[in-house]
């Protein structure tokens, strides 16, 4: 998991729960806040994807969200479009398209 602020990187607590009061050591920001949530999505309501979520004030302060769940790693691998592709056609499929961009030719 990495901090919403700074991006510092943290490991998961062995016990799994991150704690209400946990702040970063880098930039003291806190940890388990709206904006270090997987569900936060500003403009729904309550800023949340979980529907009737306590309405909570402050998004950066620590909070008792008993739905919160940790943003974590920043970095997503992205998909590669080959492997997408191998999905969606498979590698040999005899008379058939062999690619994406096969399936538009004349």
């Amino acid at each position: 998991m990495n901090c919403w602020k700074c991006k510092a990187e943290y490991e998961m607590p062995p016990y799994g729960k991150l704690s209400f009061r946990a702040l970063c050591d880098r930039c003291q920001a806190s940890l388990h806040c709206c904006k270090n949530c997987k569900n936060y999505k500003p403009g729904l309501p309550n800023d949340c994807l979980i529907p009737g979520t306590e309405y909570i004030v402050d998004r950066e302060a620590n909070n008792f969200c008993e739905d919160f769940v940790i943003l974590g790693h920043l970095q997503k691998r992205l998909a590669d479009p080959k492997d997408i592709e191998k999905k969606l056609f498979g590698d040999d499929q005899g008379n058939s398209p062999k690619t994406f961009g096969d399936l538009f030719h004349d």
